[in-house]
């Protein structure tokens, strides 16, 4: 009785996989460009341009996207990936994040709500302070204006 009991309680741990940092930046751009609930053509095109400038992965964009669609689904918390990011990134490299994060975010000509709020909540994982939030936001509203 005593090992039906154990086998009974007995919890199976799966080790977790260890995302790495190219995974955490597909994934956070994921999450704004799907805030909306709206998948735009050139919030895709937006995510890959940002992951090839900032990755060494140019061969495997299309993997590394696709990876973090399905990764990104599945995710409880934001947490989880700002955390790769912490350990690795400098702060010059936290605020080419938060630039990325809004430029697909204004990729599709309007800036939704949730994807405002997304990219917010994702700055305060990355400890960033408020005003570098707004000064991202702000560059990246006025490179889009002069283009």
């Amino acid at each position: 009785m005593f090992q039906a009991l154990k086998v009974l309680f007995q919890i199976s741990v799966e080790p977790e996989k260890r995302i790495s940092y190219q995974e955490a930046i597909a994934a956070l751009l994921l999450e704004v460009m799907m805030a909306d609930d709206e998948i735009n053509d050139r919030e895709v095109e937006q995510v890959k341009r940002f992951l090839r400038e900032e990755t060494d992965l140019e061969d495997e964009i299309d993997t590394l996207y696709e990876e973090a669609k399905a990764g990104v689904s599945n995710a409880n918390d934001l947490y989880q990936f700002t955390k790769v990011i912490n350990e690795s990134a400098s702060v010059e490299q936290k605020v080419e994040l938060v630039k990325g994060l809004w430029r697909v975010a204004f990729a599709d000509g309007v800036v939704d709500a949730y994807e405002d709020h997304r990219i917010r909540r994702i700055s305060e994982l990355l400890f960033m302070p408020h005003s570098e939030f707004i000064q991202a936001k702000l560059s990246v509203q006025a490179e889009i204006e002069a283009e």
